[in-house]
């Protein structure tokens, strides 16, 4: 399975991880509502870099 750049920071922060097209992905956290919450009053990210491509 590969990883994102992002992956450790994603377990840290306690991330329930699934496989995705290859790739070991972040599902979710603590829940929808703080995951809400957080977005709403910080920030929210969104890994994107399992869809990059080096040719």
């Amino acid at each position: 399975m590969k990883k994102t750049p992002l992956y450790e920071m994603h377990v840290k922060h306690g991330a329930k991880q699934v496989p995705f097209s290859g790739w070991e992905m972040p599902l979710s956290y603590s829940g929808v509502t703080d995951e809400h919450s957080a977005v709403r009053n910080a920030a929210g990210l969104f890994d994107v870099s399992h869809m990059g491509r080096f040719e």
